[in-house]
């Protein structure tokens, strides 16, 4: 994406908003939104899309959920040097003072604006519900561990292995072995768990 464009002026809740979603470098969805930000309305969500600066997407169950874009970076970047929007109350002015103050941080350490934001680490067993949730066609159906592990394939072997074993302790979690071994591919052996005496190679979680 060409980032090489004029710095627009916004509204303060929409600055807010940008900056919200750069602290949190990922994708919100708008119930945390609302939690971090001034409201963002039908209008500004719009014009922010129009501009280029976040992108929205529609997400099961959450409706948007809106991202920083490459272009919403650089404009964060370039206000920390800026003075805060007309018409901003005392809280939006401390923001950009503060914001001010990271600039000159990044500055005197050569650093970037997402070198200093980044995404929060998310825990390796709720990354396992989040890839059952998309592979699985409804809520309870039987995954492949060899599926899993592909859509978790940063997650080291045995890392994965230990917490499919502790979830599938925990209520409405099961990790089963394939009954009839004749359906399973080379994959799906080489990928099966182990748990107690038993090689498991299906996983499933039912509606919580």
């Amino acid at each position: 994406m060409n980032t090489d464009v004029e710095h627009v002026s916004l509204t303060p809740s929409q600055s807010a908003v940008l900056f919200a979603l750069m602290s949190e470098a990922r994708d919100v969805p708008n119930s945390e939104l609302r939690q971090l930000a001034p409201e963002l309305t039908r209008e500004s969500r719009e014009r922010l899309n129009d501009l280029g600066l976040i992108e929205s997407v529609q997400a099961p169950g959450v409706g948007y959920a809106h991202s920083l874009t490459d272009r919403g970076w650089v404009w964060c970047t370039t206000e920390l040097t800026a003075t805060p929007p007309n018409g901003a109350h005392p809280a939006i002015r401390a923001l950009y003072t503060v914001l001010a103050g990271v600039g000159r941080y990044l500055e005197t350490e050569d650093l970037r604006l997402h070198e200093v934001f980044r995404p929060r680490p998310v825990p390796i067993d709720e990354r396992i519900r989040t890839a059952y949730a998309a592979l699985a066609s409804r809520p309870g159906a039987w995954v492949s561990v060899s599926a899993l592990r592909d859509a978790l394939s940063d997650v080291d072997t045995a890392t994965l292995d230990e917490t499919l074993v502790e979830l599938q302790r925990t209520p409405g979690v099961s990790l089963i072995p394939q009954e009839d071994r004749a359906l399973l591919t080379d994959d799906e052996r080489a990928a099966a768990v182990i748990v107690g005496t038993q090689t498991c190679h299906l996983f499933a979680i039912e509606e919580r």
